[in-house]
Formats: structure tokens, sequence, C-alpha cells
């Protein structure tokens, strides 16, 4: 067998496909609403994974919601009995209309919501893509993603809280769970020539030497790890001068912020797809000024 290797020649003309964009900002700076639209064909290129119902009141959003890593499951009853296998209760995964949710505004305010698993929305995207009209997905927000997951790992410990497991080994396995959920949706994406953004609150409390590092609000290794398997990594801010939200790829010692995208590196930019593919579409490698 020989190896075909490939010379690496990129087409600044179109926008790369197969990327995973991490997007950190604080509360309220426009996360939701800007990747609403991540997308060459706007919203209706965009579903939103919501996991805290932040984008209730987006208006065009195309959004399911999210409650739970694995689905829920019952004991399943019969004319009000419980059905029992080898002396056993025998389980059922719950309905997502009967989750417990509701919709929060619009004409069927106050009526149940469907609410899903991560597992179920990527066993359903991985099987129905090609017939899907989108091309983007975003997980908003990971914390909530990772608090699910936290929750599961103390629970096959028994442990009360993170933090008490030898050795770290129950911040070992919560790493690992979240990197490997995220990892699927970065494989569908791949294969498909779709985009993935991950969406996270900032931390920016941490010290170290004397410097304010910024970083998004999830335990350390795990934040590394993420921020290493995306190709660009966006700051949010609003403007105080304008009332417009920026997106920041300057990158710097205490930043996990930057680009793998030459035209994106160490830029600031309204914080919107159509700035992003503006500036990646314009683009002109210094020897082709």
């Amino acid at each position: 067998m020989e190896l075909n290797i490939r010379k690496v020649n990129t087409d600044w003309n179109e926008m790369p496909s197969g990327l995973t964009y991490m997007i950190i900002g604080q509360p309220k700076t426009g996360k939701t609403t800007a990747t609403s639209s991540w997308s060459p064909k706007g919203q209706e290129g965009v579903l939103i994974i919501d996991t805290d119902l932040g984008s209730d009141f987006v208006d065009g959003a195309n959004t399911v919601t999210v409650t739970s890593l694995n689905a829920p499951t019952r004991e399943q009853t019969i004319d009000g009995k419980v059905v029992k296998e080898n002396g056993a209760p025998v389980l059922e995964v719950v309905p997502p209309i009967e989750r417990g949710h509701y919709i929060r505004s619009g004409e069927n305010k106050g009526q149940p919501l469907e609410t899903y698993s991560m597992i179920e929305v990527y066993l359903y995207l991985k099987e129905n893509w090609d017939k899907l009209p989108y091309d983007t997905i975003v997980i908003d927000t990971l914390g909530h993603v990772n608090r699910w997951i936290e929750d599961i790992v103390t629970n096959e410990l028994g442990i009360s809280e993170m933090g008490e497991g030898q050795w770290g080994a129950d911040w070992g396995k919560a790493r690992k769970k979240h990197l490997d959920v995220v990892k699927r949706f970065q494989d569908l994406i791949k294969q498909k020539g779709g985009t993935l953004v991950l969406v996270s609150h900032a931390k920016t409390s941490t010290m170290t030497d004397g410097k304010v590092q910024l970083m998004p609000e999830l335990p350390r290794g795990l934040a590394y790890g993420l921020t290493a398997s995306a190709d660009v990594i966006g700051y949010t801010t609003g403007s105080k001068d304008d009332e417009n939200y920026y997106i920041s790829f300057l990158s710097y010692d205490e930043r996990t912020v930057g680009s793998r995208l030459k035209p994106l590196a160490q830029k600031t930019l309204p914080f919107n797809y159509k700035a992003i593919e503006k500036e990646v579409l314009s683009f002109k490698p210094k020897e082709q000024e």
C-alpha cells in the first residue's frame, strides 16, 4: 500500500466546512442570538440544542430542548401496577412530552414541552442528517451538559459531590464522558461537511502569575480538552459605546482564544456570521497582495 500524501492548498473563496467553533462570553452578550444564524443560510440552516431554555425568546430560531444526557426512565405500569420481570421492575423511557417542562411564551404558552436527551438528539441527527435542512448544530450551553455528567459520575462512584473521588477519578471520568459526547457531534459534522458551535459562559476569576485567565466556565481539564479540539475560539463582549456585540480572536498566553483560520487570527469583529464570512472570503494571503 502507498500513502496518498496531500499537499494542502486552502481556498479562501469559500467557507471551510467540518469546523468546530467554540464561543465563550459573559451571560447576555448575544451568544444565543448570534449563533442562531451561524450559517450561510441564516436561521434556516441552524439547529440549536438548547440546554438551558436560552433560545425561548430568539424569534425564528430552530431549537430542540434538551434536559439530560441520557433519556429519563420510569417504572412501567399496566392498570396501575408495576410490571416486573424476574422480580425487578421493568423500566421504560419517559415520553418526551411527559418530562415535566412547559412552553414559556407564544400562542402555546403553558402547554407541555417536548424535551429530549443529548443522546436521543445525536442519534436522530445521525440517522436523518441528509433529509434535514440544517448545516450547523449549536450546543448552548456546555455548562449544563457538564452538570448532568457530573451528577451521573457522582452517582456511579457513590460520592456526594465532585472532588471526593480518589486520586481525581471523578474529574477524569466526567471529563472523558463530556469529551466523548462532543466528539460524537464533531465526527458527524466532519463526515457531513457541517459546522458545530459550542457555547459556554466565560470564567474570568482565575489568577495565574498576576494575570486574569480567560477560559470557559468549566473544570480546567475539560476546558483545555474542549478548546484543544476546537478550530476557532472566540470571546464575546458587549460595547458600552455603541451597544453592539463583538467577538475577539485575539490570542495570547492567558486567553484560551484564537483561530486556526488565518483570516480570523488576531481579529476582533462584529459578532455575527455575516461578518465572519466576509472576513474569510475577502482574505488575501500576503503573497497575493
